[in-house]
C-alpha cells in the first residue's frame, strides 16, 4: 500500500470551487459593469450578493441607490 500518494494529496491546500450561480452571477456583474450608468453600482451590487452573500431588499437597494441611505 503506498501512502506517500495520500499524504502529498492532503498537504495541498483545498482549492476554492466556485458555485454555478456564483460563475453566473459573477458575468452578469462584469457585463453591468459595462453599461452605461451601472458601471458605479456594479461593484457594490457584486460585493454584497457575491462576497457578503446577502439577498435582502434593503441591503441591496442600498448597493444600488448609495446616496439614499
Amino acid at each position: 500500500m503506498d501512502t506517500t500518494k495520500d499524504q502529498d494529496e492532503a498537504a495541498e491546500p483545498p482549492t476554492k470551487v466556485k458555485s454555478v450561480a456564483a460563475t453566473i452571477l459573477g458575468e452578469f456583474f462584469d457585463t453591468l459593469e459595462k453599461e452605461e450608468g451601472f458601471g458605479e453600482i456594479a461593484p457594490g451590487l457584486r460585493k454584497v450578493v457575491l462576497e457578503d452573500g446577502v439577498f435582502a431588499e434593503p441591503s441591496i437597494r442600498a448597493a444600488l441607490f448609495p446616496d439614499a441611505s
